[in-house]
Parts: C-alpha cells; sequence; structure tokens
C-alpha cells in the first residue's frame, strides 16, 4: 500500500504546480480595466479581489450564488456593486484595501425588508435539492464558517460540533464511538461514498480527514437509508474541493499548536500547500499536509496519556500526512469526468501505557510502551461521471476504491476493563508480541444517482432514482496476520427511487423508498487462545476455538416522507418520518464467539444476522428575520430490534429501544459587525434489556454520554478587520447508570481572523481557563473517567497567490 502513496503524492504535486499564480495588483478607486467571468459569486469576488490587490473578509455563506460576467473600466467599488448586485449582499470599506462583505437589507414602503438568502444545495440526499425544501435541522456548513473555526482547531469534529446541535462532545481521540449524533450512529460520506466500514466497524473516520481539503459539510440529522446501512443518527456529507477554471489559486496555509503548560514537549506544527484552478476543459484541486505533533496535557498540566482507551490511540506523538487530489474535465455542456484521490499516512508513537488505577486514568510513567505502533494506511479513489441527458435526467454516476488498514495500539492487560490478551499458538500462556488487532478492509462499489423531471405529469415533480453494487472484503487479524475474528466477503445490491414536488408555492413533499439486499459470506477461522496475567504470572485463560463459517442473505426495506410547509417568508415548518439501518458487526461477534467457556464448536448459522431498522419521527420550525434566525426540531427514534451480541448465547439479542430529543439554534445580530447565537439540545433513551417488550432501563452512556449541551457565542470584527470569536459549551453530566456516573464539564474558547501580509493570520485559544474537567464522551466508552485536554494555543498564516 506505500507504493501508492508516492504516486498519488506525485499526481497531488503536478496538480498544484500546474496552477499559475495571480499577481496582485495594488487596490484603488480609480477606474482600470476589469474581467471577471460568470459563475460563482465567490469566485467572482476572488477574481477581483487579485484585480484591486483587496483583502476580503466574508461575513456569511456565499455557497450556491451566481454572478455574471464583467468587463469593463471600472473601480473597484463599482465592480463590487454589479457582482453584489441582487445577491442579498452588500459590502464596506475598512481600510483602503480591506472590503467586509455581508449580508445586506432593503426596504420596501415603509416596511423592513428581508434578509436575501442565497440557495444552498444538499446532494446527500442522492439529489441535488434546495435546502430550502428539507427539515429545517438540516446544516450546511460553508467554507467561510470551515476557515474561521480553523483559527482554534483542524479537527472536522470540532466544526461539527460548533454547527450543529445534536452531535455529541468530541471525546479527543481518533476514535468516534462515543461521538454519537442524537443517540445513534453516523455515516460519514466523502462526495457521496460512504467510509464507515460495518462488518467490523473501526469507527477512526472523522479524526483521519484533512479539513483542508473540505469544501462543505452537509448533516442531515435522523435515520436516512438513501446512501445504505449506518445512518441511524444522522448522515455526514464531507463535499471536497473543485479546481474552477478561471480561478486559478496556490495556497500556503500553516500553523504551530502548544499546550500552555508545557509549550516545548507539546509543540505541533502543521503545514500544508494546496492549489486549484483549471485551463480549457480541465479543472484540478490538490493538497498536501504534513503535521507532527507533542504530549497532551489535562487542565491541571498532567500529561494525557496517548492511549487512554485502550488501543483507541489519540493524536499526541504522532506524525500525519494526508494527500488529495482531484482532476476533472469537462466534455461537453452537462456532461464531465473526474477523477480524485486522498492517501492517509498516520501513526503514533506512544511513550508509555496508562495507568486506569488512577482518577482521571493517568500516564504511567513506570511502564514503557515497548509494542508496535499505532497506525493508519488508507488510500480513497473515486471516478465520476456527471450528465444530464435532457429528458432522461440529471444525474452522477461514481465508481469507486477504499483500502484501508488501520492497525490499533496494544492495550495492557486489566482484569475489569482488558481481561484477555492473544496468546501465542505454540504456547496458550504467554501473549503473543504482536497480537494487536488490525482492521484491514477493501471496499468498492458502483453508485448511480438520477434527477428525471416529470412536469409533464405534475409542473415541479422530480423523480431521482439509481442503484448500488458494494463489495466488502473484511479481515480482523493481528499484526502477525493471525485471524482474530472471521474473514468475510460480502456484496450489497440496492435500487432506490424518491419523488419530491411542490404543492403550491407554500407546501413542498417528498417520499421515497429503498430496497437493499446482502449477500454475506463468512470464512472458516480458528479464533486463537487468549490469557491474562493473574498476579504477574501469565496464564492460558480460553483455548484456541475452530470457527465454522458460512453463508447468508439478508435484507433492509425503508421509507422515508417530508412535508415542508412555506407559512411564510420567514417561517418554515416541517414533519419528516424517515428509516435507516444499520448491519451487524459481525467480526466483533465472531471474535466474541464462546467467551462464555463453551467446547462446543462454534458455527456462523447460529448467529442470528438481520439488520437493525431505525424509525425517526421529527418535527422541525425555522425562522429567517432580518435580524434573528433560528431553527428547532423535537424527535423521536424507535426501533423493535437491536444488533447488540450476547457473547452466553453466541446470538444477536433483541432489545427495543426508543430515544426522544430536542434541538433549539439561534442567532442575533445586535449591529452589522456583531451578533450572538446559541445551540442547545436534550436527548435520552430507554431499551429493553429483558425482552418483555417493556422499556425497563437506561440507554448506557456509551450511547448517551450527556443529556443536555448548551453553546453559546459572540462573533464581532473589532478594531476595523478583526473578527474575533468567543464561545463557550456546557455539557450536563449523566447519572442515569449506576456506578457510572458522568460528570458535567465547562470550557470556553476564543479565536481570531485578521488580514495582514495579503493573507489571513489567525489565533485560537481552546479551554481558555485551563479548566479541569471530565471528557463525557472518552469517559463513556470504557466506563472509567478521562480527563479533557487543558488550555491551548494556535498561531496560524494563511495565504493565497
Amino acid at each position: 500500500m506505500s507504493r501508492l502513496l508516492g504516486s498519488t503524492a506525485l499526481f497531488a504535486t503536478l496538480m498544484i504546480a500546474s496552477v499559475p499564480q495571480g499577481l496582485a495588483q495594488t487596490a484603488s478607486d480609480t477606474a482600470q480595466s476589469v474581467t471577471v467571468a460568470a459563475g460563482d459569486l465567490r469566485t467572482a469576488l476572488d477574481q477581483l479581489a487579485d484585480q484591486f490587490g483587496l483583502q476580503l473578509v466574508v461575513q456569511g455563506d456565499l455557497s450556491g450564488i451566481e454572478s455574471g460576467a464583467l468587463t469593463a473600466d471600472m473601480s473597484a467599488r463599482e465592480a463590487l456593486q454589479n457582482l453584489l448586485s441582487g445577491s442579498g449582499y452588500g459590502f464596506e470599506f475598512v481600510s483602503d484595501d480591506s472590503v467586509i462583505i455581508k449580508p445586506a437589507t432593503t426596504i420596501t414602503g415603509d416596511a423592513q425588508g428581508q434578509v436575501i438568502l442565497p440557495e444552498v444545495v444538499v446532494t446527500a440526499t442522492r439529489s441535488r435539492r434546495s435546502i430550502a425544501t428539507m427539515s429545517p435541522s438540516v446544516v450546511v456548513i460553508g467554507p467561510d464558517q470551515i476557515e474561521a473555526q480553523s483559527a482554534k482547531s483542524s479537527d472536522i469534529t470540532n466544526v461539527i460540533h460548533n454547527n450543529v446541535p445534536g452531535f455529541m462532545f468530541d471525546d479527543q481521540s481518533l476514535i468516534s464511538s462515543t461521538e454519537t449524533f442524537r443517540g445513534r450512529d453516523v455515516q460519514v460520506l466523502v462526495d457521496g461514498i460512504a467510509r464507515n466500514t460495518p462488518l467490523r466497524n473501526s469507527s477512526r473516520i472523522l479524526s483521519m480527514i484533512d479539513i483542508q481539503q473540505v469544501e462543505s459539510i452537509e448533516v442531515i440529522p435522523g435515520s436516512n437509508a438513501m446512501n445504505g446501512d449506518g445512518a441511524t443518527g444522522a448522515t455526514i456529507n464531507i463535499i471536497t474541493k473543485t479546481g474552477e477554471v478561471g480561478k486559478n489559486v496556490f495556497v500556503v496555509d500553516g500553523h504551530v499548536k502548544s499546550y500552555t503548560d508545557d509549550i516545548g514537549d507539546s509543540f505541533s506544527p502543521s503545514l500544508t500547500l494546496s492549489g486549484s484552478g483549471g485551463f480549457g476543459a480541465v479543472d484540478l484541486a490538490a493538497s498536501i499536509t504534513g503535521s507532527k505533533t507533542g504530549n497532551a496535557y489535562d487542565g491541571y498540566g498532567n500529561q494525557v496519556p496517548s492511549d487512554a482507551m485502550l488501543g483507541q490511540g489519540g493524536f499526541d506523538n504522532a506524525e500525519d500526512l494526508n494527500v488529495f487530489g482531484k482532476a476533472g474535465v469537462t466534455l461537453a455542456d452537462g456532461h464531465r469526468l473526474f477523477l480524485s484521490s486522498e492517501v492517509v499516512r498516520f501513526r503514533q508513537d506512544i511513550e508509555y501505557y496508562a495507568d486506569l488505577s488512577t482518577d482521571p486514568v493517568s500516564v504511567n510513567y513506570d511502564s514503557p510502551y515497548l509494542a508496535q505502533p499505532l497506525e493508519d494506511e488508507s488510500q480513497y479513489f473515486t471516478a465520476g461521471y456527471e450528465f444530464d441527458f435532457g429528458k432522461i435526467g440529471v444525474g452522477d454516476l461514481k465508481l469507486f476504491y477504499n483500502d484501508s488498514y488501520k492497525q490499533a495500539a496494544r492495550a495492557e492487560y486489566n482484569a475489569s476493563h482488558n481481561p484477555g490478551l492473544v496468546s501465542l499458538a505454540s504456547n496458550g500462556a504467554i501473549e503473543d508480541p504482536l497480537g494487536q488487532s488490525v482492521i484491514d478492509t477493501v471496499k468498492y462499489g458502483v453508485k448511480l444517482s438520477t434527477d428525471t423531471n416529470l412536469d409533464a405529469a405534475y409542473e415541479g415533480l422530480t423523480l431521482t432514482w439509481g442503484g448500488d453494487l458494494t463489495f466488502d472484503d473484511v479481515k480482523y487479524e493481528t499484526v502477525s496476520r493471525r485471524d482474530i475474528g472471521a474473514p468475510m466477503e460480502q456484496e450489497g445490491h440496492a435500487i432506490f427511487a424518491q419523488l419530491s414536488a411542490p404543492v403550491t408555492k407554500y407546501v413542498d413533499l417528498s417520499g421515497g423508498v429503498r430496497y437493499e439486499e446482502y449477500d454475506l459470506t463468512v470464512k472458516d477461522f480458528t479464533r486463537p487462545s487468549y490469557m491474562r496475567y493473574n498476579g504477574g504470572t501469565p496464564q492460558q485463560i480460553l483455548l484456541a476455538a475452530a470457527f465454522t463459517g458460512g453463508e447468508t442473505t439478508y435484507d433492509a426495506v425503508t421509507y422515508n416522507a417530508s412535508a415542508v410547509v412555506h407559512w411564510t417568508d420567514r417561517i418554515d415548518t416541517s414533519f419528516s418520518y424517515s428509516e435507516g439501518f444499520s448491519v451487524p458487526d459481525v467480526g466483533a461477534y465472531t471474535r466474541r464467539a464462546g467467551l462464555s467457556g463453551t467446547s462446543i464448536p462454534l458455527n456462523f448459522n447460529d448467529i442470528d444476522v438481520e439488520a437493525s431498522k431505525v424509525k425517526t419521527y421529527e418535527l422541525a420550525a425555522r425562522y429567517d428575520g432580518t435580524d434573528f434566525r433560528a431553527t428547532g426540531a423535537i424527535y423521536m427514534s424507535t426501533n423493535e430490534r437491536g444488533d447488540n451480541y450476547d457473547s452466553s448465547k453466541n446470538k444477536l439479542s433483541q432489545e427495543k429501544e426508543r430515544i426522544i430529543g430536542a434541538e433549539l439554534t439561534g442567532e442575533y445580530d445586535i449591529s452589522d459587525d456583531t451578533y450572538v447565537g446559541a445551540l442547545a439540545s436534550y436527548v435520552e433513551g430507554r431499551y429493553d434489556t429483558n425482552e418483555d417488550g417493556d422499556l425497563d432501563s437506561w440507554l448506557p452512556n456509551n450511547r448517551i454520554p450527556s443529556p443536555f449541551r448548551f453553546t453559546g457565542y459572540v462573533d464581532s470584527y473589532v478594531w476595523g478587520d478583526l473578527n474575533m470569536r468567543f464561545d463557550g459549551t456546557y455539557t450536563a453530566g449523566r447519572y442515569k447508570i449506576e456506578d457510572a456516573k458522568i460528570k458535567p464539564s465547562l470550557v470556553f474558547n476564543l479565536s481570531g481572523n485578521y488580514p495582514l501580509l495579503g493573507g489571513t493570520a489567525r489565533f485560537g485559544i481552546e479551554n481558555i481557563l485551563d479548566t479541569s474537567y471530565e471528557n463525557p464522551a472518552a469517559t463513556a466508552l470504557r466506563g472509567y473517567s478521562v480527563a479533557g485536554h487543558g488550555r491551548t494555543v494556535l498561531i496560524g498564516y494563511r495565504r493565497e497567490f
């Protein structure tokens, strides 16, 4: 797999080098020759800024707004007026060469007009739907928001957490097992292609995506099956950057980050080189990011363990390289071919094991880590054809290939939390020194999505249809290539259809169905023996066992329906019903089969494999005023059948569940330069533990680490064009599970951006007060206390050429 890194890095480097660099001119109010191509407004503004030597600061999200061409002699003010006319945005010069672009209002008669909002299009639904026709709970995080919030953190999880109320607190590690959404799992897509590996879930997904390659993030809360399995809580679609002909840009972006308790040992630099643009019919985009991190510290100044959650690892003491490239060629109007690739190389060199006997977990300096490092070697390729065949439809055909190698760290023996270690095949009482687990997966397939206009039947009626063919090859092994779970292969076949239409100008209706079938083959293997340390003496606790594989076919039929009512130009409400499903984590089951000590040969046919369907009911509302904006949602999600595994019976357990919750967001413009906002969410759930039909117990903490979260913030321009944002997040404690109580936390952060020397300087301070707190999501995973990170300071600079 390593040879792919060299070829992809060369490809991305050549793409960056092929992007011409523009030459900035001196800003002036005097007229000069202006040439701006028609197309995306943000692109046009950047072209104009290059020609006049202006520094732009954008308030709001310009995604989806188009502008006309400019070819004339005019001043910068005249050119800006022409480009922004009718867009809902205005401009203000704050210095001779710095301009703020911000939402504008209009006055009609004696009443104040409305803010003209740009149309935002969501693609995670397999169609290009305006966000105005979808539930108000749907969120699109645009490039300006991403760039602004990168001032304090380059972690995508943090960006989502700060913009979407239903997303749980960041566990500050590589995995996302307890970073639940509305108490359930999240499906992660990159340009519509799933990154999840459900047959043996690694959960190490969002943390491995470089934020520098991200153009926007679409978040669709609730269960959803339009992109297959996994979206029982939400769908998150990462849209990567695409080059634009006529906008040739080369970007240098770097930052350093440190914990204030030990700046030297925690010093962490990062550098990104990226470029985008195009020539003729070809568009190009590429980026290379390299970073290195030092130690991490909590609010008391104590070093945080590198592997506080037993094998899951963290961001400290690591080296990371991410290479991204995308190329497209427009064959004709409405027809484009493209190819994208991403290569990830991540390695964490852990120094010491964690001491689980302390509260919170601490670094055990008496126990050096001598095993293999934690590693991630993954590569993702997508080729596609975007088409417009008139009456047949507009859509795309995508072919993808994902190859992922995720190696866990070694975890020490612990009687409560890690009671068994893989032992040698030759001696069951001796630990295998290469017994760390590896999830090695290959996933490839084809996805077809088409929007067909049915105006002949009903004006505005659109049929979205298509299908998926997928193939998964999963190996669950040790570093020494011994199977610890059954090797598996699975073929998936799916078709779907979705109808959407406006019913008068006040109501948008949508509904659809998807059918998915899986053919699963589980191969024979010998589950290894396990050992433990009893008073420091190694002893075998479980004999090796033969596992007989088998074949099965299972399927899922899911439905969805929604109605969005536009009461006025400012007020929308929606009611939606959706279904999603998750497939069983078969790899985990085959590893645990027979752990009760049975000597009976184990057989896959005894495992009841069936998809678990989740139903979500949601009522949501949105208000878009001149100075005040708000959204709210209440929801309930249920499932009749769970997919937890009972090792004593070697079967899936029936666990009926019900989760209820509410979410709220709001923003208020205090002035043209300052606004305040808040996000709040509540979630709680119960399940049936004894299969009698009654919801008799609270869901465990790993599903709901905290029932309530509140984030408040203020964003303001001070001293001209210095943009600053102050925010605080309160996470409530959870006390539903006896002897597993999670404490509340309160953390404050500050970030800023300032135009400097033709670029943007930025700084960020996380946990300003250096508060000592318990990370709720990390603590929920294993059931012991894990400290949150202390104060960090980030200083960075970005310059476009």
